[in-house]
């Protein structure tokens, strides 16, 4: 049977994909370690590097979200990504798929199911809390004399924030996990187009 090689995913996507894997990994692993280390009485690694590998990792995660929407507003892919009422209506569908009540998922209006759609726009707002709210405990010069993020230290208590912070990284952490796992149940193939760009279809005839 005849297959033909098409770009999934093209070269700018790749590398914010692995750019931005790689340094969240590392922001949510450096962000939990003195957690961890309460517990384990052992020093994993003294809090300056870990300190520097979270905002270091932190700042880069920023910067490849950025030039990921700016890319996605110059390749027009950014409506892959809108969810409308047409979406919603195969939101059912695509549940009782996961739940293997049926052996197939609704047709693709996009190149993203609901499912994909509400976790990635999901993952940008938790990514743009995570890192304005990180800079406004990074350094107390940020509120001193920047306006915003004085206002923004008024509207969300210190408390409050690393509440919603910590219970972001778990959401994180849990829909990432999620993510892999279908990227390598449902269709292998993808996650291969992950790495070469490239996916093989079969030709209709």
């Amino acid at each position: 049977m005849l297959k033909e090689k098409i770009l999934l995913f093209p070269a700018p996507v790749r590398i914010f994909h692995w750019i931005f894997a790689i340094s969240l990994t590392i922001a949510i692993l450096t962000g939990i370690v003195p957690g961890l280390e309460a517990y384990t009485r052992q020093p994993i690694m003294s809090l300056r590097t870990v300190r520097l590998l979270h905002v270091s990792s932190g700042f880069i995660c920023l910067g490849a979200v950025i030039f990921r929407a700016g890319y996605a507003f110059i390749s027009g892919d950014y409506k892959d990504f809108g969810i409308n009422l047409q979406d919603i209506k195969t939101l059912p569908a695509l549940v009782k798929y996961h739940l293997f009540i049926e052996k197939n998922p609704p047709p693709l209006r996009t190149k993203l199911n609901i499912g994909q759609k509400f976790i990635y726009l999901s993952w940008l707002v938790a990514i743009i809390y995570l890192s304005l709210t990180g800079i406004l405990l990074l350094d107390s010069y940020f509120t001193a004399y920047g306006r915003f993020f004085y206002f923004l230290q008024r509207l969300i208590l210190p408390q409050t924030n690393r509440f919603v912070r910590y219970h972001l990284t778990i959401y994180m952490i849990v829909t990432i996990l999620v993510h892999i796992y279908l990227a390598h149940t449902e269709d292998i193939a993808r996650s291969q187009a992950i790495i070469t760009g490239w996916v093989r279809v079969r030709l209709k005839k």
